[in-house]
Parts: structure tokens; sequence; C-alpha cells
């Protein structure tokens, strides 16, 4: 019988394929804005629970930016989180405005550059399951936090989606030559996450 507080091979690889296509969109975006190509690696995905988050790639003890957006409707009630490491994300900005200004320079622009970065990922991502779906979801305005990983995960996402299972989509850019990672997390009940594979997986059939 399948683990019901797990996902199938099948599930994971058709959620992997709904976040290829919509980051594939939202590269297309960025690049329009940076006015240079964006590569994007294929996204890899696991599944963690919130006492995992420590262990998560290289981001213990690092400080980062991150852009979370709330949602809710046809995938129930969630959030979606972009992290960049606080350097990667000082590069990304430099980028944006064309490196007009210097690296020590450029935090001033930091936050509102960054929080237009995520509500173009987050918003392609979203808006493509509800394509998808063909389902209603809801946001709220995305907010913007600074500070070290692991506290800015306690003290504001885990109490968003109490009953969550995190779904971490870790993916690399390619920007001018320079390489960045990202960190998406999704919060949201694995029921959910597992209807939301069963979206493509119809569509496949």
């Amino acid at each position: 019988m399948p683990n019901s507080n797990r996902l199938t091979d099948l599930e994971r690889d058709a959620l992997a394929e709904i976040f290829n296509i919509s980051l594939g969109a939202a590269a297309s975006l960025l690049s329009e804005m940076i006015s240079d190509e964006i590569l994007l690696s294929v996204p890899s995905l696991k599944l963690i629970t919130t006492e995992q988050l420590n262990e998560v790639e290289d981001l213990t003890d690092q400080d980062i930016c991150a852009i979370e957006q709330k949602f809710e409707g046809g995938l129930g009630k969630g959030a979606a989180l972009l992290l960049f490491k606080k350097k990667s994300s000082l590069q990304i900005v430099q980028m944006m405005i064309k490196d007009y200004v210097s690296i020590d320079e450029v935090s001033q622009f930091e936050k509102d550059a960054l929080s237009e970065i995520g509500n173009i990922i987050l918003n392609s991502i979203l808006s493509t399951l509800a394509d998808l779906g063909s389902m209603r979801i809801e946001t709220q305005i995305p907010e913007f936090f600074v500070g070290q990983y692991q506290t800015v995960f306690r003290e504001n996402f885990e109490k968003d989606v109490p009953n969550a299972t995190i779904l971490l989509v870790v993916i690399d850019y390619s920007i001018k030559g320079i390489d960045v990672k990202g960190y998406i997390f999704f919060l949201m009940e694995i029921s959910s996450l597992k209807d939301l594979s069963q979206v493509l997986i119809n569509k496949l059939k």
C-alpha cells in the first residue's frame, strides 16, 4: 500500500516537470528584465520535515534573503518561499542594475530588486499551477526577510502552515557566467502536494 506521507516516484517526477515548466517561464521574464540570458538547471525536489530544516544543503548558519508568497485556494492554504544566500543575492542585484554601482553600494537596492525577482518567480510557479489544474489561487502581497537561515525560518515561516510538509526545490541559475543557487520552499499539506502531482499525471494519460 502506498505511503500517504510520501510521494511516489511518478508523483515526484510530475512535480519536477511542473516546476521545470513554471521556472522556465520565470527565467524568460527575468532574462527580459536584465537583457541577458538566464540558464536554469533541472530542479531537484525532496520532501523534508521542519526538523530537517537545519540539515538543508549548506544553508545552516548562513545569512540569507527570503521572499515569501502566501496563497490559498485550490491547493489549500500554503506558502512559497524563495531563498538566496546573502552573497548570491547581492550578485543578482548587481546584475540587474547593469553594474552601474559597486557590490558595496548595492545593498540599498537589494530589498526592492529581490522582492521583484521573488514576485516574478513565485507568481510564475503559482500561475502555472493554477493554469494546469484549472483552479483558483489567491496570493497575498509578498514579504521580504533577511537574517540567519534558521532564525528567519523559525520566526516567520513555520507558524504559517502548522501541519505542512515542506517541498524543497533546489535550482541553479547561470547569469552572465556567474552560477547562483536558489532554494524554493513550498509549505503545503502532503495531500495537496499529491493532488498537485495528479494534475500533470492526469493530463498525460
